[in-house]
């Protein structure tokens, strides 16, 4: 065991072979900057480094298994698939306050609030907070290996993988950096690792946000399932056109496509038959559909499919199967999916989103996008095939349809390297008619936000605006800063409920920066704390933010409001709108006040708007992004941006300019 290293304590080191066990190393040597372990009579080296980089520091590891020792046994000649080398950490001498993100299930990420040494398996990323100083380490993907952090008996593992069986390891494992402001730190080092890995740093705010979801859309999902026709969105689109909700933009979801077995038990075993629409629900195919939406309703179309073809591959027995035979394998899971050779993975993305550009389709939503550790195990090295697949999906899109694509299901660290596109989903699915849900929804988007939101727009998924929390999670897609959509029933789309985020045309009041957890939240799970959850955003000078109540037993929660929550200038005066009470009042940047939120059902929407010529420019208070509703003109005059009345405050208090 080493007693201290760099930041690190009690470290030890492992190897994992190809029969599934851990093998524990022996220190052999050190200097200022390496650690050297071994396992002579195996022929395990392990050398792990730490060294720097601009900002950042960072952890690799350069290890070797040369078996020639082991005889006659034939069951461990290589490092294991699913974790080649590590070392255990006991400690990371000056942490204090942390929360960590880690993949909950293969493809979704969610926040994580404990000890370091229970840390969940896959965690990716940790910030920590000791005297204002804080930390943020990251895992990482480079064109082989992942690396992961797991907690484990006395600490935590951090080590590395590439679903393969290699005899060597080159590769990065960790990457941190400290600074003063924990929104700024994980967009810095997370720049700065790109570079390290050699991948160009594409950072979210150089990314160009794609024009179609600067627009209301609504979604086929949660409306009609699997049972999704042509019908059916017409019939949902004349309801849009006559209720006068701007939506403009449709996505075609799971079930629009010609694959088998359309019922629930058999949903994850469906195949695809081919790229066209399901013939019995579809009777004029998926062109006859996207040119009738567009003709009669004046929208774009969106279409859904998984990276796998289907849930479960591509039918084995279709004319597509024959047709793409050159394209296609079988993978470990036993079903035929695209390959992922470089070079023909892409060919077979331009050749399918090819056909849907045939068929008239705007952009693209691909799902299931953490799936390498399953489907490519043993045939290929995680983090080329990650990044084959990005580069065949997003040049294909870029082709056909200039940057318009979700990605979805998709949070893995090897994803999270590899993809150049903007957008991409923060959360699990939408639970329709579920308050408990909502509780860690809006945890899971903001906590993501943090992370991930440095690299790309967050999708915070769809909602429904006939629901008993359909006002909260509106609230929330207004502040997200990324794509908004319903996926609303034929018949209950309600416009009260949708028009407080959008403009007349549809255009939706958003916000460049992600929402993310107020400062005095970020550590701490405002399920259990006893304590409000504040999310909040910012416009310009202005402040927004949003109370709720996320008690995991729904017990009463306070919560003390402040410029602070937002980052605000502390010596500037501020109006406070209320924008369910409608009331407003004057506050100082350095004072506060507090509420108590009494259940789920009570929830509150500040937005704090600096006085300016002794007066604060509210803005449309139809609109919950009010502050974002209007322009000050050169000579100081205010121009709406679309129409309505814009508030101001003033000593005569509300009124309309």
């Amino acid at each position: 065991m080493i007693d201290r290293f760099d930041i690190f304590e009690n470290i030890t080191a492992f190897a994992q072979l190809d029969d599934g066990k851990r093998y524990p190393l022996t220190f052999k040597g050190r200097n200022e900057t390496e650690i050297e372990f071994a396992d002579e009579n195996l022929g395990i080296y392990l050398s792990a480094m730490f060294s720097r980089y601009n900002d950042i520091k960072y952890l690799s590891y350069k290890a070797s298994f040369e078996p020639e020792n082991l005889g006659e046994i034939p069951d461990r000649n290589h490092f294991d698939f699913e974790c080649a080398v590590g070392l255990n950490i006991g400690n990371i001498r000056g942490t204090g306050r942390f929360f960590a993100t880690y993949n909950k299930s293969e493809f979704w990420v969610h926040p994580y609030f404990g000890e370091l040494k229970n840390l969940p398996e896959f965690t990716q990323a940790i910030l920590s907070e000791t005297d204002g100083t804080f930390r943020f380490f990251t895992t990482v993907c480079d064109r082989e290996f992942v690396s992961t952090i797991k907690g484990f008996e006395n600490g935590f593992d951090i080590y590395v993988w590439n679903n393969c069986l290699p005899n060597k390891v080159d590769t990065v494992a960790l990457a941190w950096g400290e600074g003063n402001d924990p929104y700024r730190l994980p967009f810095d080092v997370n720049k700065e690792t790109f570079s390290l890995l050699g991948k160009r740093a594409i950072m979210r705010t150089d990314k160009e946000y794609p024009e179609v979801f600067n627009y209301l859309g609504w979604c086929s999902w949660d409306a009609f399932h699997m049972e999704v026709t042509h019908a059916d969105l017409i019939n949902k689109a004349k309801e849009f056109k006559k209720k006068e909700i701007p939506v403009r933009w449709f996505i075609l979801d799971d079930m629009w496509g010609d694959v088998p077995n359309n019922n629930i038990p058999t949903m994850q075993s469906r195949e695809l038959n081919s790229f066209e629409a399901a013939p019995d629900r579809f009777p004029k195919g998926l062109k006859g559909i996207v040119k009738e939406l567009k003709e009669d309703f004046d929208l774009k179309v969106g279409l859904w499919h998984p990276a796998t073809g289907y849930w479960h591959g591509i039918n084995p027995n279709s004319a597509l199967a024959k047709d793409y035979s050159e394209f296609l394998f079988w993978s470990t899971k036993k079903q035929l999916i695209p390959r992922y050779e470089r070079e023909i993975i892409a060919q077979y993305y331009d050749k399918h989103h090819g056909f849907y550009k045939s068929c008239g389709i705007d952009f693209m939503k691909v799902d299931y996008q953490s799936h390498f550790r399953w489907y490519e195990k043993l045939a290929m090295p995680i983090g080329r095939a990650a990044d084959n697949f990005h580069n065949a999906v997003e040049t294909a899109n870029e082709k056909y349809f200039g940057g318009g694509l979700i990605n979805c299901m998709g949070m893995a660290t090897e994803n999270f390297w590899n993809r150049k596109s903007a957008v991409c989903r923060f959360s699990g699915d939408f639970c329709p008619e579920n308050r408990k849900w909502f509780s860690g929804h809006v945890l899971q988007c903001a906590y993501n936000s943090i992370v991930q939101g440095s690299v790309y727009y967050g999708d915070w998924d769809m909602w429904w605006s006939f629901d008993a929390g359909a006002t909260k999670n509106a609230v929330i897609k207004a502040m997200s800063g990324g794509p908004v959509y319903v996926s609303d029933k034929l018949g209950r789309s309600r416009k009260d409920i949708i028009m407080p985020i959008v403009f007349d045309d549809g255009r939706i009041i958003r916000l460049e920066d992600p929402a993310m957890p107020s400062p005095d939240c970020l550590f701490e799970d405002a399920r259990e704390s006893g304590r409000a959850f504040k999310l909040f955003n910012r416009h310009k000078e202005n402040g927004i933010l949003a109370v709720f109540n996320i008690d995991k037993d729904e017990k009463k929660v306070t919560a003390k409001i402040s410029a602070q929550d937002m980052l605000l200038d502390q010596d500037a005066e501020y109006c406070v709108y209320d924008w369910f009470d409608k009331t407003a009042f004057s506050i100082n940047g350095k004072d506060s006040f507090e509420i108590t939120l009494d259940n789920y059902d009570e929830f509150k929407l500040y937005l704090f708007v600096p006085f300016v010529d002794n007066k604060a420019v509210i803005g449309r208070t139809d609109k919950y992004i009010s502050v974002a509703t209007f322009e000050r003109l050169p000579n100081g005059d205010i121009k709406p941006l679309s129409g309505g009345e814009i508030t101001v405050y003033d000593r005569d208090g509300l009124r309309k300019l």
